[in-house]
């Protein structure tokens, strides 16, 4: 409930949209009788210790707040599970933010359907209006849409340095992917990709 509490959250300067950013991923002890507020106020004791200031001029550098790394760093979580690729993807994306393009995650459109079993993403359900979902809204959504790990924050606060504008899964298998700087790349690689989701009848 406090969660979605906006008069509560406001002493945060935060909203439902994005309460959950202040969750940073770690182990923390509590007792069992800790109240929900009681929780919250350690919550945004920890995300501020986890702010310091290398981290702060780090997001900065990436004309980025800390609320926004979060949420960038939640897309770029829920892109991969491999860990090596997690800064080139971040950079991908950064790439895209500051050429003004949408980001075109396939995620937050599974997050504004909440549609999380999702294995493909089709083009109609690209157009779905909701201010999370990144093919139709521009720059970042509102809110983070998972909580991301560490590794998924320092991605994005230390991005690979790249020319590549997208990037498509390979489908073996690997849980890897495929990068490419121009459109006409993409597609290729896209429409490999789709041949591969055909055959295997995931629709």
């Amino acid at each position: 409930r406090l969660l979605n509490d906006t008069m509560y959250l406001l002493q945060y300067s935060l909203n439902p949209d994005n309460a959950i950013a202040i969750f940073i991923s770690d182990q923390y002890e509590f007792y069992w009788n800790t109240s929900a507020p009681q929780l919250m106020e350690r919550m945004f004791r920890e995300y501020q210790k986890f702010w310091n200031e290398s981290r702060t001029e780090k997001a900065q550098a990436q004309n980025l707040t800390p609320l926004e790394a979060i949420t960038l760093a939640s897309i770029v979580e829920e892109e991969t599970n491999n860990a090596a690729e997690k800064p080139r993807i971040a950079g991908v994306y950064l790439n895209r933010l500051k050429k003004g393009m949408k980001l075109q995650a396939d995620p937050t459109v599974k997050f504004a359907l909440q549609q999380f079993e999702l294995k493909r993403v089709t083009t109609r359900q690209t157009h779905l209006e909701s201010p999370f979902n990144t093919y139709h809204a521009e720059g970042l959504p509102p809110g983070p849409i998972c909580i991301p790990s560490r590794q998924s924050i320092e991605a994005v606060l230390n991005p690979e340095s790249h020319g590549y504008l997208f990037f498509c899964a390979k489908g073996d298998g690997s849980g890897t992917h495929v990068f490419a700087e121009t459109y006409k790349q993409h597609q290729a690689n896209a429409r490999r990709y789709r041949k591969i989701l055909d055959f295997n009848n995931i629709f």
